[in-house]
Order: structure tokens, then C-alpha cells, then sequence
């Protein structure tokens, strides 16, 4: 039992939705608080809200992600029982390059025109 993190695409075949996955965490408790605080400026909606939702990704998204990745500068997560706080610093280090990964290949799929989603299950 814990936070689970997913990044995928959603695409359209044939006219119908689908969803592609791509990326995967496991209590990367920092990357959840950035995306929790991305989505109640978003939505106005509770964080928790996000768990079992959506955020879709926009380029600038990606691109404050990237840059705080690369400055070691992810925000602190403040607690949160499945989200592993309490070793965040050891899995945003461990995670850094797969971080990195991911917005390269969320930056070209924005680019392509697809939809990048970010959810969330703890």
C-alpha cells in the first residue's frame, strides 16, 4: 500500500480514447507534491482530489518540473502516511535522471500533439 505515480498519453485511435503508459513511481513523494500543488492551482480543487484523477501536463508544466529536478529544488513534501516522506530526499535523488527522462519525452509527445496525463493512487 502506498502512492503510485503514472504518466501517460492519451491517444485516439479510431475515434476512440485510449491510454498509453509510459512512466511509473513509486512514492516519489516529491514529484506528488509538485503535481498536487500544479493541480489545486489548476483546478481549485483539493489535492486529494488528484488521487485516483487526472492532471493533464501542459509544456510549461514540464518545464518548471525540469528545472526543478535539475536544481535539486523539488518541493518538500510536508507528511502524508503512503507517500514515503519520510526517505523523499533518497527517491527524488534515486529518481533524478528517470525525472529527467520523463520530461524529454513529455516536452517531444507536447510537441507531437499529444496529451500527457499525470494520476496518481495511494
Amino acid at each position: 500500500m502506498g502512492l503510485d505515480q503514472y504518466a501517460y498519453i492519451r491517444t485516439t485511435e479510431s475515434g476512440e480514447e485510449g491510454e498509453s503508459a509510459k512512466f511509473t513511481w513509486r512514492k516519489h513523494a516529491k514529484l506528488q507534491t509538485f503535481m498536487e500543488s500544479l493541480y489545486v492551482e489548476r483546478t481549485g480543487l483539493s489535492s486529494t482530489d488528484l488521487n485516483c484523477g487526472e492532471l493533464q501536463l501542459e509544456a510549461s508544466d514540464i518545464n518548471t518540473l525540469e528545472q526543478a529536478v535539475k536544481a535539486n529544488a523539488l518541493p518538500e513534501c510536508d507528511g502524508g502516511f503512503f507517500y514515503g516522506h519520510q526517505f523523499q530526499d533518497e527517491q527524488a535523488n534515486a529518481y533524478r535522471d528517470y525525472d529527467l527522462e520523463f520530461c524529454s519525452w513529455a516536452q517531444a509527445e507536447i510537441a507531437r500533439g499529444s496529451t500527457v496525463i499525470y494520476s496518481c493512487w495511494w
